[in-house]
C-alpha cells in the first residue's frame, strides 16, 4: 500500500515517457511551423496573394474591428453601400477565435490566424493516426503531408474555409475517441458541429458528412457502427442548437441575396474544378507555370485551371511520398488504409467532372448555388496524409518500394532533360497538349525544364529517405523524417507570400487625400475604370505586381478600402451575397455609365469621389481634382451626403418598378418601395 501511495503520488516514470512520446511530434511540428513562417511571425510582414487584400483582410478588419469595441459584428457599412455580416456564413463571425484575436492589433492577428490553422490541423493528423497505431514519425509526416501540402498552404489567403480544413482530421478522431464512453463523444463531436456550423464552409460540411460516412463503412464494424452512427446523428442536432444564431440569421438572410434570387449558372459554379491534366500534380509541383505568381506572366497552362491564371489552389502537391503511399497501401488492410483509398477516389471523382463540362452549357442554371467543386482537394490531401503515415510505418518495418518508383524518377529527369535539350519542341508539344495558345510558349519554354528536374529531384530524395527509414538507430530515422519534410516545404512554401505591414495596411495616398477632405466620412468613392474604356496603364500594372496590392489600393471594385475606412458601392460581389437589390443597381449603373446625363444618378448615391486611370475617360458629373503618374482623382459636381433627410422621394409598388422609375428621378431624390405608387416632398432639415 505504502509503495501504490509514493509511485501514485510522484508519478508512473513510464506514463510520463509515454506522455512525452505523444506530445514530441506536435511540440515539434509547431517549432517548424515558427520557423517556416518566421518571417511573417517575427517581422512586421503579413501574409497577401489572390484575394486575401481584395476581399478576405477587409472582412476579417471589419469583424475585429467590432469585437475590438465589445460589439457583434453585424454590419460592413464600407462595401455595396453596406452589407450584413454577421448573418453571412461566408464571413463565420460567430467563429471563437475571431473575437479571441480581437484582442490583439489585427496585423498581429492576421500573421497568427493562417500559422494557428495550419497547427490545428496538424495536430488533428496526428491524433487521428496514433488512435490507428502509428508511430509519432508516422504521424508527424502525415501532419507534413496535410498541413504543408499546395492545398494547406494556398488555403492560407482563404481565411473563411481555412477553417473547416483544420477542422475536418478531428472530426474522425473524435468518431474513434471515446468508443467506451458513448457520452464524451458526443460532448468533443457536438462542439466540433458547432464550429463547423459557424464557420460556414459548406463544401468543409459536405466533406465532413462524406469523411463520417466512409469512416463508418470501412473502418467500423458490427454493433460499433450503428452505436458511432447515433452518437455523430445526436451530435450533429446538439452542434446545430449551439449554432442556432448563426442558423437564424442566415435562414432570413439567405432569400434575399444575388444568390439566393438569382441562383448561379454552371460555368460559375464549376470554374474552379480540377482539371485531369492537374494529377500531375501530385508528382511535379508546379508544371504548368508560376501559378504562385499573381502577375500571371510565367503560366502557361491557362486552359488547364479554365482560363484563370491559377485554380483554385496554387498547387495540389502534397510530396512525393503521398503517392509511394497511395499505389504501397492499395491493398493493405492497415486501420485506416481502406478508409484512405476510397476518400481519394471518391473526392477526386466529385473534384474532376466540373472540369469536362461541356461550354455550350455553362449558362444553364444550377441546381444549386454552390461554387467550386476544386475544394474537394482537402479531401484529397487528408486521404493522402492519412496514407502517407500508415506507409511511412510500412517502410520502416522493412517494406521497399516497389520498382515503378525508379521508373516514375527516371521518367521526370529524362523530361528534364528533353525540355532542357529541346526547349522549342518541348514547349510546343506542351501547350499543344493542354491546349494552349502558342503564344505561350515562351513561358513553357523558360519553365518546363526546372519544374521537372525540381519533381524529379524531390523524387529521389523522397526514395532516399525510404531508404533511410529501412536502417536501424535514431539518426537514420531523423535524416528520413527531416528529407520528407523539406520535400513539400521546399515546393510549397513560395505559395506563402508575404509584404511588409505597411504596404498592406497604410492608406494609400488617394484615401489620405480624401479623408482630409472628407473626414466624417459621410461621401463614398466611384471606381471609374470598370466602367470606362479599357485601360493600358492598369494592364501593364497586371503584370508587374506579383503579390497583387498595387492593383487591390489602386482599384475600387474590391473591398480593400474598408481596411482603410473608405465606402463605396459598385464593388465586386466576392460570395454571391449582396443584396438582390443591390445586384440590380450595380448592372443599372453599368447602363447609366455610358450616357452623359447620368451625373445625378451617381451622386444620389453619394459617390462624390471618383478614380480612374490617365487613358480613360471620367464619367458624366466628375472632374479632375488631384491625381498622381498613373490616375485621376475625381470629385462629382453634385453629390449628396449618404445620410440625409430625404427632400423629396419617389414611391414604386415593387422591385421591377422601381428599376424603371430610375430614369424619373430629379436630383437627390430617394427611390422607396412602399406597395403604391406615387410622390412626396417634405421642407429642409439637417442631420
Amino acid at each position: 500500500m505504502l509503495t501504490h501511495h509514493v509511485s501514485s503520488r510522484i508519478g508512473d516514470p513510464a506514463r510520463a515517457k509515454r506522455r512525452f512520446a505523444r506530445a514530441l511530434p506536435a511540440a515539434g511540428f509547431l517549432l517548424l511551423l515558427v520557423a517556416l513562417f518566421a518571417d511573417p511571425l517575427m517581422k512586421r510582414r503579413n501574409f497577401i496573394g489572390r484575394d486575401l487584400l481584395g476581399y478576405h483582410l477587409p472582412v476579417e478588419h471589419a469583424i475585429h474591428d467590432a469585437y475590438s469595441r465589445g460589439r457583434l459584428p453585424v454590419w460592413f457599412s464600407d462595401v455595396s453601400g453596406g452589407r450584413p455580416l454577421l448573418s453571412n456564413p461566408n464571413v463565420g463571425a460567430f467563429y471563437p477565435l475571431r473575437p479571441v484575436l480581437s484582442l490583439l492589433p489585427f496585423p498581429v492577428a492576421m500573421r497568427i490566424y493562417p500559422v494557428l490553422h495550419l497547427a490545428i490541423g496538424a495536430i488533428g493528423v496526428m491524433l487521428l493516426l496514433e488512435s490507428l497505431g502509428v508511430s509519432a514519425a508516422g504521424c508527424f509526416i502525415g501532419a507534413v503531408t496535410y498541413s504543408l501540402s499546395g492545398v494547406a498552404i494556398t488555403e492560407i489567403i482563404f481565411t473563411n474555409i481555412q477553417p473547416s480544413m483544420s477542422l475536418l482530421p478531428w472530426f474522425l478522431w473524435g468518431l474513434r475517441r471515446g468508443r467506451a464512453n458513448t457520452a464524451g463523444r458526443i460532448l468533443i463531436l457536438s462542439l466540433l458541429f458547432a464550429l463547423a456550423y459557424v464557420i460556414g464552409d459548406v463544401f468543409g460540411g459536405v466533406l465532413i458528412v462524406i469523411c463520417c460516412s466512409l469512416w463508418l463503412a470501412f473502418e467500423v464494424d458490427g454493433a460499433e457502427q450503428k452505436r458511432s452512427l447515433a452518437a455523430l446523428g445526436v451530435a450533429a442536432v446538439l452542434g446545430m442548437l449551439l449554432a442556432l444564431p448563426q442558423i437564424v440569421a442566415t435562414a432570413l438572410w439567405i432569400p434575399f441575396t444575388n444568390r439566393g434570387v438569382l441562383g448561379m449558372k454552371l460555368g460559375e459554379v464549376f470554374l474552379y474544378s480540377i482539371s485531369p491534366f492537374r494529377l500531375l500534380e501530385l508528382f511535379v509541383p508546379f508544371p504548368f507555370g508560376t501559378t504562385w505568381d499573381m502577375s500571371g506572366t510565367g503560366v502557361f497552362g491557362m486552359p488547364v485551371f479554365h482560363y484563370k491564371q491559377v485554380g483554385f489552389f496554387a498547387s495540389l502537391y502534397p510530396g512525393a511520398l503521398a503517392v509511394i503511399a497511395l499505389v504501397a497501401l492499395l491493398k493493405s488492410r492497415a486501420p485506416g488504409a481502406r478508409f484512405g483509398r476510397i476518400l481519394f477516389f471518391v473526392t477526386l471523382a466529385l473534384g474532376v467532372p466540373g472540369s469536362l463540362w461541356p461550354a455550350a452549357w455553362n449558362n444553364v442554371a444550377s441546381p444549386l448555388p454552390l461554387r467550386y467543386p476544386e475544394k474537394f482537394a482537402v479531401g484529397v490531401v487528408l486521404a493522402l496524409a492519412v496514407l502517407a503515415g500508415i506507409a511511412f510505418d510500412a517502410f520502416r518495418r522493412g517494406a521497399r518500394p516497389a520498382r515503378w518508383t525508379l521508373v516514375v524518377a527516371a521518367a521526370l529527369t529524362a523530361v528534364a532533360a528533353l525540355a532542357a535539350l529541346f526547349p522549342v519542341s518541348a514547349s510546343a508539344l506542351a501547350t499543344a497538349l493542354v491546349g494552349a495558345d502558342p503564344a505561350f510558349q515562351p513561358a513553357a519554354r523558360a519553365h518546363l525544364a526546372p519544374a521537372f528536374a525540381e519533381g524529379g529531384l524531390m523524387w529521389m530524395g523522397t526514395l532516399v529517405a525510404l531508404d533511410l527509414v529501412r536502417r536501424r538507430g535514431t539518426i537514420p530515422l531523423l535524416a528520413a523524417v527531416l528529407l520528407l519534410t523539406a520535400v513539400p516545404i521546399a515546393a510549397n512554401r513560395r505559395i506563402a507570400l508575404t509584404d511588409r505591414q505597411e504596404a498592406i495596411f497604410d492608406p494609400p495616398p488617394f484615401d489620405r487625400w480624401v479623408a482630409r477632405r472628407d473626414p466624417a466620412g459621410i461621401y463614398r468613392v466611384l471606381g471609374e475604370s470598370p466602367f470606362a474604356n479599357l485601360s493600358k496603364i492598369e494592364l501593364a500594372q497586371l503584370t508587374t505586381d506579383p503579390n497583387g496590392i498595387e492593383i487591390g489600393r489602386r482599384g475600387w471594385d474590391q473591398y480593400a478600402h474598408g481596411l482603410y475606412g473608405r465606402g463605396t458601392v459598385f464593388n465586386l460581389d466576392f460570395d454571391g451575397g449582396d443584396l438582390s437589390r443591390l445586384e440590380s443597381l450595380r448592372r443599372t449603373a453599368v447602363l447609366a455609365a455610358r450616357y452623359k446625363d447620368s451625373a445625378d444618378f451617381f451622386g444620389g448615391l453619394a459617390l462624390r469621389w471618383g478614380i480612374r486611370y490617365r487613358d480613360q475617360e471620367a464619367l458624366s458629373g466628375y472632374r479632375p481634382v488631384g491625381g498622381d503618374s498613373l490616375q485621376f482623382w475625381d470629385e462629382h459636381e453634385r453629390a449628396y451626403p449618404a445620410m440625409r433627410l430625404a427632400r423629396a422621394w419617389l414611391e414604386t409598388p415593387g422591385g421591377t418598378a422601381a428599376l424603371n422609375s430610375l430614369n424619373q428621378m430629379g436630383p437627390g431624390e430617394v427611390l422607396i418601395e412602399t406597395g403604391r405608387a406615387g410622390r412626396g416632398r417634405a421642407r429642409p432639415g439637417a442631420i
